[in-house]
């Protein structure tokens, strides 16, 4: 695992992202999809983000329940400001089809969120150094206070309401 200079990783990403479009026929506007190993998690998704409340969201384009869910994810979000509440999207879709799929689906339902495409050789590896007590099923949420720590798990399809009452918990809001 090598460390890159700011600037050629930028140069990487960029021209990673030019042969995507050229390659899959992606739209401009979509953003690249980022890599997450499962050793990574902790540091690039939680770490950085103590002092606000992080939701992360595991989800797929090929799981309807994920697609019906993810509007009421926005419209939840959208009631917090950006200064207390962090949002990330943990996409498990394959790394053939994730790299096209997951930034169409999210430029087409307008998701204002950082997505990562989960990527591990068995994706039990994945699900246990995430959250041990998680089964596999998708969508599954988790909530982490402003300590890092997980404070509400949500299991299976969600609700506006239910998005919008675990968050407003876990910042401490009436």
């Amino acid at each position: 695992m090598g460390f890159f200079p700011a600037s050629a990783r930028a140069r990487r990403a960029a021209i990673s992202f030019l042969a995507a479009l050229v390659l899959q026929g992606a739209s401009a506007a979509a953003e690249p999809v980022k890599h997450l190993k499962p050793g990574d998690y902790k540091s690039r998704i939680v770490a950085g983000r103590k002092g606000r409340v992080l939701l992360v969201n595991f989800w797929a384009t090929w799981c309807e329940p994920c697609r019906e869910e993810m509007p009421h994810l926005v419209a939840a979000a959208k009631k917090f400001p950006s200064k207390d509440l962090a949002v990330v999207l943990v996409s498990l879709d394959s790394q053939k089809t994730g790299p096209n799929q997951v930034p169409k689906f999210l430029e087409a339902q307008k998701v204002p969120f950082v997505s990562w495409l989960a990527k591990a050789r068995d994706p039990q590896d994945f699900i246990d150094t995430v959250d041990p007590t998680w089964d596999g099923s998708l969508p599954y949420t988790l909530i982490y206070g402003r300590d890092g720590t997980i404070s509400t798990r949500l299991p299976g399809l969600q609700t506006e309401a239910a998005f919008t009452e675990a968050i407003r918990k876990a910042v401490g809001a009436r």
